[in-house]
């Protein structure tokens, strides 16, 4: 009994982070976030041009307070048309998590598209580090636009809560 009152009270008076909105009118959205995103661009040559790949990032498998990391990445797609291709959207969305996945040494949980009116959305969910990580994450096409949205957590810490917060918040701003 004694131990599980300690946890109790552990859990009440231990600092837990604020809720922010955090906005990037330059990228077009916001996003709820625990924790402030720092913002890394790089160029990425590719066949038809050079995009600018935009990072927004925070927090840390090693902060105690909340053991999370949080990302979002964001470019255009070359061209200005936008995707309409079924085909070419389920390819763009499959190789991605293979690249994210294959990075970390992770295995795909679940995944799931939902085709909406401003956007096909493909959630996700993964392992790594040999089970004891978990990665949540949303792939999003709106027009030319791409936000690829992960959280990573370890699996002993129950991040899901957490991670669907940051998730489900992600809005389109102008």
């Amino acid at each position: 009994m004694l131990p599980a009152l300690t946890l109790v009270i552990t859990l009440l008076f231990s600092p837990q982070p604020d809720w922010e909105w955090r906005s990037f009118p330059d990228a077009g959205f916001k996003i709820l976030s625990p924790v402030e995103l720092t913002h890394d661009v790089k160029e990425v040559p590719t066949t038809m041009s050079i995009i600018q790949f935009h990072q927004y990032h925070g927090g840390s498998l090693a902060d105690s307070t909340l053991n999370m990391a949080f990302v979002i990445d964001y470019y255009r797609l070359p061209g200005d048309d936008e995707v309409n291709d079924d085909e070419y959207k389920d390819d763009f969305f499959a190789n991605t998590i293979d690249e994210l996945l294959m990075s970390v040494e992770g295995t795909l949980v679940y995944s799931d598209v939902l085709h909406q009116s401003d956007r096909d959305v493909f959630i996700w969910k993964g392992t790594y580090l040999k089970g004891k990580g978990v990665i949540k994450g949303q792939l999003v096409l709106s027009g030319n636009k791409y936000y690829g949205l992960q959280v990573f957590g370890l699996e002993a810490n129950n991040p899901d809560a957490a991670m669907s917060k940051f998730l489900d918040s992600f809005k389109f701003i102008e």
